[in-house]
């Protein structure tokens, strides 16, 4: 592929334009890859400092990658479409890790728009892999991706756009929107990440049967899931909801954890508190909903409401608040969600009961349904996606 402005593209690592060639997918020499990748960010000094990325190089251990390929091989003969575009989103730090990783492992070559904001995680991992590819084992893998930054410009991601054979578009509504007003080749496919909801669900009763260091534990977890992304990740919950079939003390209880863990964790910020209260006013004015703001530390807002209403996709939620809706039964549920919901983090029921409420209703949200504590557990699967199937092609005999 030929870029017409490359001299404005700042290269990170790799070359354009991409000289490799497509292979078939989890080719052993990119399981090898990222397994010595793995091996590098754990004894990585740095690396330890950022859980986000520790986590990605426990992902991509080799163990992890042949239980991952044992779905897709020998059912079919499969290789990467050509060249992929990968547009990450540019407020989460190791989101471009995991979309390269996709690409590689589907058989792809790759050319990955690092994230605009200069995330040290991002740095290190691009010295890590620059370092493998030095090894002589691994030097061809530089010739199948490109890591890049440049400025916002229609003209250049148009360009990128116009010899792709898919893409992979992070960014929001509004990115994705622009995006597909480039042109491509008719058979390149488009996978859209859009901007998405989220909420918890938990059922007090079983929550007041644990134990004090349980209940720890399960908060832990849940602040895990809310405050290390700042509820900015699509997959973070912006709502809980209480399924109410016990006394309202254990709920008590759950905010009185998430404080102490909050206030030893995570450090006032006045520009954080400026953008909470815009947030909130917003939602004031954006919805119909009727709701109480309750706080006793800014780091941990509650918007209470009655409402029960797909309206609540609409309160942005960020930085430490939470919509707070309490609910009888779990059929009730369905009256919440719109098309925009994608991630169900949940506790004190079994999954499969959310699962028959999405598919006697025929509900077009909610995309993922996992315990709380793995809302940003990432996967080949995302946001209804099936990834590495879509980036890869069939040959049929």
């Amino acid at each position: 592929m030929s870029i017409k402005n490359s001299k404005k593209i700042k290269v990170v690592l790799g070359s354009i334009p991409i000289k490799g060639k497509p292979t078939v997918i989890f080719e052993k020499s990119i399981v090898n890859f990222f397994n010595e990748l793995s091996i590098n960010i754990k004894k990585n000094k740095r690396s330890m400092e950022y859980s986000d990325l520790m986590t990605f190089g426990f992902w991509c251990r080799k163990a992890n990658i042949i239980k991952l390929s044992e779905n897709y091989l020998e059912k079919n003969f499969m290789l990467g479409r050509g060249n992929v575009l990968h547009i990450a989103p540019s407020n989460v730090p190791m989101n471009f890790a995991y979309s390269f990783a996709f690409g590689m492992l589907s058989g792809n070559c790759n050319i990955v728009r690092l994230p605009s904001k200069n995330f040290k995680q991002v740095e290190i991992l691009c010295q890590i892999i620059s370092k493998i590819c030095k090894k002589s084992k691994f030097k061809k893998i530089l010739n199948k991706f490109c890591f890049i930054r440049y400025d916002k410009s229609n003209e250049i991601s148009s360009d990128l756009s116009r010899d792709v054979d898919a893409r992979l578009i992070w960014g929001g509504d509004e990115t994705i929107r622009q995006f597909k007003m480039y042109k491509t080749p008719p058979r390149c496919v488009d996978l859209s990440f859009s901007d998405r909801y989220s909420i918890s669900v938990i059922k007090t009763s079983k929550l007041a049967k644990l134990t004090d260091d349980e209940i720890k534990k399960f908060v832990r977890k849940f602040y895990n899931d809310s405050y290390l992304m700042d509820q900015q990740g699509c997959s973070s919950p912006q709502a809980i909801i209480w399924i109410c079939d016990h006394k309202k003390e254990i709920i008590n209880k759950f905010w009185n954890i998430l404080h102490d863990i909050v206030k030893l964790n995570y450090e006032k910020d006045l520009s954080i508190t400026n953008k909470k209260i815009s947030l909130i006013a917003k939602s004031a004015i954006k919805t119909n909903i009727n709701f109480k703001t309750e706080f006793k530390d800014i780091r941990i807002v509650r918007l209470k409401t009655n409402n029960i209403t797909p309206e609540i996709e609409k309160m942005q939620c960020h930085f430490g608040t939470f919509t707070e809706i309490n609910i009888k039964k779990i059929n009730d549920i369905k009256k919440l969600v719109s098309r925009k919901f994608q991630t169900v983090t949940y506790f004190g029921f079994k999954n499969t009961e959310l699962e028959k409420i999405i598919f006697k209703n025929g509900i077009t949200g909610i995309d993922r349904i996992v315990p709380i504590g793995r809302a940003h557990d990432i996967g080949p699967i995302w946001d209804g996606y099936d990834i590495i199937y879509t980036l890869a092609r069939i040959v049929s005999s």
